[in-house]
């Protein structure tokens, strides 16, 4: 069975070998990350297609291949013919695969023996473990190398930087209406934990919804730029990561509960978190939400991926003194930040949708089940 590589992106047209997580003779399972491979978008894991052994690799690290060539091939073996999975956590697994450890040899300190961070940092040789700060408080001035993700990361953003003439509009919205609305859906509630993350990608996808030229796309032709748009409400949220960031694609967005727009959100964090995100979470959006929470900064400027359009980043929730009736009140709400690709949103373009996402944040209704 060939290994190919999937086209994730209409303008893909190659993908590069990054490095290799297995290697020939290696037994692996269905699901496992086997390599990991740079396209025009990002990088992303391989998976094994099947139970086997990667009986042989075609595709060098470094080296190009194009879309829908071979990486590499398996062999099938039944399931059951295979050792038991290795126990150990998601960021232990990364890291395994980083440094190139073989999981045969690392003995596992946790419950029922699964491998944890540490085991592996013990495993490594004494040159390849990470820098630690000293005893007297200090830090080690050794040079190290970036990790991928934070390699991909900076490459990325300095692209932005580069390409995308971006503006940024800025709107303090209340969020009295939402607070009680969510403490509201809270009470007695059973299943799906609705978050504010939840509440604000429902506003985002309505607003979208109702102005369309928001989900418009840059597009580099051949002869010339052009404008393509999806046909559907998809929109990409920005999960923080211990060492960077992802940004998957939560798809078909418009008129979804709030009940399934949190499973959506839920299941998306966790795969984004264990290093498992599909070729569908890498589908193009126009769009995405980047939100703070209750981290420290009371508003940011968000920098647009390269392929999207715009990106709202959330602060945390703090109060205001506001005037009304001639009176002072005290109120809590967020700042939206707006970033938008100034090619193809003019500064109306952009208000028009702010305004329209503030007033639904404050005034609207939620859709629950």
């Amino acid at each position: 069975m060939d290994l190919l590589v999937p086209q994730l992106s209409s303008t893909m047209e190659t993908a590069r070998v990054i490095r290799w997580l297995k290697k020939p003779g290696d037994s692996v399972r269905t699901g496992e990350p086997l390599v990991e491979v740079e396209t025009d978008k990002s990088a992303m894991d391989v998976e094994s297609p099947a139970d086997g052994v990667l009986s042989e690799v075609l595709v060098r690290e470094g080296e190009e291949v194009a879309v829908g060539g071979s990486l590499g091939r398996l062999t099938e073996v039944p399931a059951a013919a295979m050792d038991e999975r290795i126990k150990m956590s998601p960021l232990a697994r990364r890291l395994a695969a980083e440094a190139g450890i073989d999981l045969k040899t690392v003995q596992g300190t946790g419950p029922n023996a699964r491998i944890r961070k540490r085991d592996l940092v013990r495993a490594m040789p004494p040159s390849d473990r990470p820098a630690a700060s000293s005893a007297r408080g200090g830090s080690s001035s050794a040079v190290r190398p970036l990790s991928t993700m934070r390699a991909r990361i900076a490459e990325t953003v300095s692209a932005s930087r580069k390409i995308i003439p971006s503006f940024s509009l800025d709107r303090w919205v209340d969020t009295t209406h939402l607070a009680a609305a969510r403490d509201g859906i809270a009470v007695g509630r059973k299943g799906e934990k609705i978050t504010v993350t939840d509440m604000l990608l429902q506003a985002v996808a309505d607003s979208l919804a109702n102005m369309p030229s928001m989900l418009d796309r840059w597009f580099e032709g051949a002869a010339h730029p052009s404008v393509t748009a999806s046909g559907t409400v998809d929109i990409g949220l920005v999960v923080a990561l211990e060492n960077g960031l992802l940004v998957p694609t939560l798809s078909d967005l418009a008129n979804k509960n709030l009940t399934h727009i949190a499973g959506v959100r839920r299941q998306a964090v966790e795969r984004a978190r264990a290093g498992r995100l599909s070729t569908a979470d890498h589908a193009p959006t126009s769009i995405a939400l980047s939100n703070l929470g209750k981290s420290g900064a009371d508003r940011f400027e968000a920098i647009i991926n390269p392929g999207q359009s715009s990106i709202l980043a959330v602060g945390r929730e703090h109060e205001r003194a506001l005037a009304g009736g001639g009176k002072l009140y005290a109120a809590s709400g967020v700042n939206l930040t707006l970033s938008v690709d100034h090619r193809l949103i003019d500064g109306k373009l952009g208000a028009d949708f702010l305004g329209l996402l503030a007033e639904r944040i404050e005034h609207g209704s939620w859709r629950i089940d």
